[in-house]
């Protein structure tokens, strides 16, 4: 029994060749990519803190750098930025991509 991933569909979203999806334009498939809303609250460091724009109640980081390249900002613009990105859940969690401004 063959165990390897299916390659031709998408990573991120599952769905077949062909088919818009995710950060391509259409809503992700059901299950797989989500697309969310983020405010950066901090920079401390070189980390940028941020939460969700629905749920303050937890706080995340990544690298204050390479979000606000991703976004097209200046790292010192970020807080106070709004953006949305596409999420997938994998098996040691969260990928995110296409990152726009909001």
């Amino acid at each position: 029994m063959d165990a390897s991933p299916d390659e031709s569909h998408c990573g991120l979203c599952g769905r077949p060749p062909g088919v818009r999806h995710g950060q391509h334009g259409d809503e992700p498939a059901a299950g797989a990519a989500e697309l969310r809303t983020y405010v950066v609250v901090e920079l401390r460091g070189a980390l940028a803190l941020y939460r969700a724009a629905d749920d303050s109640s937890r706080t995340r980081r990544t690298v204050a750098d390479t979000l606000a390249r991703n976004l097209g900002v200046a790292p010192a613009a970020l807080p106070g930025c709004r953006y949305t990105c596409w999420e997938a859940p994998t098996e040691h969690g969260v990928i995110q991509s296409g990152f726009e401004p909001a």
